[in-house]
Order: structure tokens, then C-alpha cells, then sequence
């Protein structure tokens, strides 16, 4: 079967499940497998999933470890399906908008605000290319700030836009930093192994 899966609904707030869990009780979707990846076994789980829609329809809440992110994937047979409980959560939960995330990236001006921004931009993008998120990853990766260059390097990472490969490939060939050639040196074969 072909699934069908949503962009990532960024929550706000770190570990914000508990406004999911009380969306799926308003739903009537019961809980059906957790997953314990966390860094800490004692902590709660990194992902929880529902299903709902007699079954057809799975949501999945993830808390991401190393950036400190919730969020929210939609995956289901029907695109129309998805589509529709991605836009229901996000009228319900306390969540960043598109443009919200741009604002941020765009306007931050700390390097360390700015990488996280970007970020947190990439995680929220579009799954299929958009030039506004393009943009705002490509500048950090050609930023002159070595943090900016790394929060652009993990954004490319979450983004995956293919047109982001060349700047990529510039990095992991002349980044005065070591770590970020390696980082972006990554990326970049990791795309090529995808592409074979």
C-alpha cells in the first residue's frame, strides 16, 4: 500500500504530548505503540502513535532528542484524509504556522537565535521544495558564522531540498571548519547514495 504522510506539525514547547494525548481522546483514537528511543531510558517515550479513521489513519508524535523538538506526522492511504486531520490538529494544538517559522528564521539576529530558528524553519518546512524555506537554509549555510553554517547544516539535514547540495558540497570542500566539512561532507554522500 502507497502511504501517504504529512509534513511535520511543529508543536510548541519541548515534549508538548500532553495537548496531543488529549486531541486523541477528543477524537476517540486509541493509543497503539509506543516507542523508547530517548537518550535516557527512564524519560518518556520519543514517539507515541494513534490510530483513528477505523484504522486508516495513523498520528505520530515524536519528541526529537538532539534539538529539542515535538511534533506531529499525519501518514494514511488517502492524501485527502491526511490532509484533512493535519489541518484539524493544527486549528486544535498550540502550533507553529508556516510563516511564524519564517519570521523567525528571518528575523533573529543572536547567531546562536538564528541557527535554532533555521532549524527549527527545516523541520516545519514542506516536504516538496519551497523557495522561502530554500532561502532561508541556504543563507545560514553561506552564512559568516560558523553556529549559523552548523544550524544550516542540520537544516538541509531536516529540509532535504536537493538544491541545497551544491552549497553543501562547497562546504564539506572549504569550510575553514573542520567538524562542518565533515557535517556537510555527510550530507552530501548521503544523497549520492540515495540517488544510485
Amino acid at each position: 500500500m502507497d502511504l501517504k504522510s504529512s509534513r511535520r506539525l511543529l508543536l510548541r514547547g519541548w515534549r508538548a504530548i500532553g495537548q496531543v494525548e488529549r486531541l486523541a481522546a477528543a477524537w476517540g483514537w486509541p493509543q497503539r505503540e509506543v516507542s523508547v528511543s530517548a537518550p535516557d531510558p527512564f524519560e518518556e517515550p520519543s514517539s507515541v502513535s494513534w490510530w483513528g479513521d477505523g484504522q486508516r489513519l495513523v498520528m505520530t508524535h515524536y519528541d526529537d532528542w538532539d534539538v529539542r523538538l515535538s511534533y506531529l506526522i499525519f501518514t494514511g492511504a488517502d492524501a485527502g484524509e491526511v490532509r484533512e486531520a493535519f489541518e484539524s490538529a493544527e486549528a486544535r494544538l498550540d502550533t507553529w504556522s508556516l510563516d511564524e517559522l519564517l519570521a523567525e528564521a528571518r528575523n533573529a539576529s543572536d547567531p546562536d537565535e538564528v541557527a535554532k530558528a533555521v532549524e527549527r524553519a527545516a523541520y516545519g518546512a514542506p516536504t516538496e521544495f519551497d523557495e522561502r524555506f530554500f532561502t532561508v537554509i541556504d543563507d545560514a549555510l553561506r552564512h559568516d558564522d560558523a553556529r549559523v553554517r552548523e544550524g544550516g547544516i542540520w537544516a538541509a539535514s531536516m529540509a532535504q531540498y536537493p538544491q541545497l547540495q551544491p552549497q553543501l558540497m562547497a562546504i564539506a570542500r572549504t569550510d575553514e571548519m573542520e567538524r562542518l566539512r565533515e557535517m556537510a561532507a555527510v550530507l552530501v554522500r548521503s544523497a549520492d547514495d540515495d540517488a544510485k
